[in-house]
């Protein structure tokens, strides 16, 4: 049986600035004589908790029983059963940090450190796939700062509003600053989200530097003593706190996790900010991580889907009235056989990129006969050449719009700016989600002949190895910049695997019954072993009890296949086949069905296969695909 084992894990900076715990290493133990597991499973965790020496790791080393590692967002995943012979009983969980996020880059790395949490004995509940159990846990702010204090990584979480309505204030720079005796040490510098909300990150050696830095360090006290200015996105100041407010309770000699609420007397005016390009589907396919729309291993959840053909890559762009000059693109890489490694990163250029809709353009037309203006819209476009329109005008020739956008160097496309939805414009960008369709026959399209050499593949047989395909793994990155200044948007963003497959096989179907060679996605070929022969109509003698049915059926994304008669009734029952390594054939003997109780006519023996591809939007069309073959019995 699979024991699978989810789970989630969060520190808190403070109770209001929780933060998840991203690309650590999480190590399961099995328990140990000296251990009491009854009344440690049962113990608050806060009562567990402890930072571990490497003499104490290293003793525990032998009971390890598996380990995984988070991802941004703190979630991990374990697949136990019988390769760790793991059968449902309670374990320690121990968490292995090389770092801990968001610590501010140093000249000399941090020295690792492993924690345990606490040992459980997860409640197994049983699905189709064996049994599951989640856990969550946010480790309490004194234990996790103080691992993070071991990682000299110091932060301030704040939170700014406006003093009269205690609404939350966007877009705001926060600087904090150390009061010194010598000199006032900048600790860094953030800008509100939209909660009003700040996070800034430090070093110790931030605010222990003096004019003699980096000879001479010191602090008289633990911590910095902060205060705080806040400016505008002008840089207008709209907060300027004193140095002697680092002076203070409250701020005097902080703790390396400190969490402060400030407000602004005069809150600038509300700005709805730019909007921010994302990447966030392949059709209907979320890609963000915490919606798991994808495996670990790259296909779909819902269905096992690879991808093939052209698919929709759709998410977020602004429309015309963005302020701001934007462009983004697409880069691509593959991983190795082992989907491990991954190889160089290329620019999904024009070649890449079919013709792709991203909106439309609305706009005012002069109607000559009702003499009046009208609204219309035209499709705007990128990498289709020559898409245009001609919006009539009142009293003046047509005015012209381009609606392409070119994939220009490196895969950048330009974001259209159009926005003059007025009398005589060119009307105003409307995007509607799309931002390229991808061609994934650029990346892998695989083609096999299986009627060479002569005499050819024969149904029952098994395709060769060399004809056989594996999993083609890729990494997406989707990336949007100010088209000035170039500097990256907040939005780039990636899809971690997915996998494509375009594979065509040419093979002979049912031979001896007026057979001939098809060229398709999968190898689906029926024969029946006693109309074989070679003989000019050995296709056509009549059977009596037995029939031994050859067949071969091979894709590497097979979801199921089937051998069914059509005929009149009792028919025998369909025969479910076995798939492995997408391939599931019956050799030189057949499988034999019984006929004895067929009435004499004439039947079809029919072999169908269903393959898991999607372009996007579900399972494609034509994802199912049939040989067959007729025969009497007598």
């Amino acid at each position: 049986m699979t024991y699978t084992f989810k789970g989630n894990l969060c520190g808190l900076i403070c109770p209001e600035c929780p933060e998840p715990l991203s690309n650590v290493k999480v190590r399961l133990y099995r328990s140990r004589k000296e251990q009491n597991v009854t009344a440690l499973a049962v113990a608050n965790a806060k009562d567990t908790f402890a930072i571990l020496t490497d003499d104490e790791v290293k003793a525990k080393e032998s009971s390890l029983l598996a380990e995984a590692m988070t991802d941004e967002f703190g979630n991990f995943v374990f697949e136990l059963g019988e390769k760790q012979k793991y059968i449902g009983e309670a374990f320690e969980i121990d968490v292995y940090c090389g770092t801990v996020p968001h610590r501010k880059q140093s000249a000399i790395p941090p020295k690792p450190l492993q924690f345990t949490i606490t040992i459980i004995q997860p409640e197994w509940n049983r699905t189709e796939n064996g049994s599951l159990a989640v856990w969550q846990y946010c480790i309490p702010n004194r234990f996790w700062c103080a691992v993070r204090r071991r990682f000299d990584a110091w932060v301030i979480c704040g939170r700014v509003t406006d003093c009269k309505t205690k609404s939350a204030i966007m877009g705001v720079n926060v600087s904090a600053f150390d009061s010194d005796w010598l000199q006032d040490d900048p600790l860094g510098t953030a800008t509100t989200d939209s909660t009003g909300k700040f996070r800034i990150d430090y070093l110790s050696e931030d605010f222990k530097k003096t004019p003699f830095s980096p000879i001479v360090n010191f602090e008289w006290v633990g911590g910095p003593d902060v205060y705080f200015k806040i400016t505008s996105p002008d840089s207008t100041p709209l907060l300027v706190e004193p140095s002697s407010k680092g002076r203070t309770p409250g701020r005097e000699n902080i703790s390396n996790c400190f969490c402060v609420e400030l407000c602004l007397a005069d809150a600038p005016p509300v700005v709805n900010p730019p909007t921010i390009p994302l990447f966030t589907n392949v059709g209907a396919y979320l890609v963000d991580p915490s919606d798991a729309n994808f495996t670990p291993a790259g296909l779909t959840t819902a269905g096992n889907f690879a991808f093939t053909d052209t698919i929709p890559l759709i998410g977020i762009l602004p429309d015309g009235q963005n302020p701001v000059a934007l462009e983004y693109r697409f880069r691509i890489a593959q991983y190795d056989a082992t989907g491990t490694t991954l190889g160089p990163v290329s620019d999904v250029d024009t070649n890449k990129i079919s013709p792709t809709n991203i909106g439309k353009l609305e706009y005012w037309s002069w109607n000559s006969v009702l003499s009046s203006w009208e609204v219309k819209a035209a499709d705007y476009w990128v990498n289709n050449p020559g898409a245009s329109v001609s919006i009539p005008q009142n009293g003046s020739p047509p005015l012209p719009v381009d609606l392409n956008k070119n994939v220009g160097s490196d895969g950048w496309i330009t974001v259209p700016r159009e926005n003059s939805l007025t009398f005589g414009g060119v009307g105003r960008f409307i995007p509607n989600g799309n931002l390229a369709f991808l061609i994934t026959n650029k990346f892998t399209d695989e083609s096999f002949n299986l009627t060479l050499p002569a005499p050819g593949l024969k149904a029952g047989e098994s395709v060769p190895a060399t004809s056989k395909v594996e999993a083609h793994t890729f990494k997406i990155f989707f990336e949007a910049r100010n088209a000035t200044t170039l500097v990256l948007e907040p939005g780039s963003n990636s899809l971690n695997k997915i996998i494509f497959c375009n594979t065509h096989y040419t093979f002979e179907r049912h031979p001896n019954w007026a057979g001939y060679v098809t060229s398709q996605r999968d190898v689906v070929s029926l024969d029946i072993l006693e109309l074989t022969g070679g003989a000019p109509g050995a296709g056509c003698g009549k059977l009596q009890n037995h029939i031994h049915a050859l067949f071969t059926v091979y894709h590497p994304f097979v979801e199921s296949a089937r051998v069914y008669f059509e005929g009149n009734a009792p028919l025998p029952g369909a025969l479910a086949l076995t798939i492995v390594g997408g391939e599931s054939a019956s050799g030189g003997a057949g499988h034999d069905f019984d006929i004895t109780t067929l009435q004499p006519c004439a039947y079809v023996l029919w072999l169908e296969a269903t393959l898991n591809l999607t372009s996007g939007w579900g399972r494609i069309s034509g994802a199912s695909s049939w040989d067959h073959i007729a025969f009497c019995k007598s």
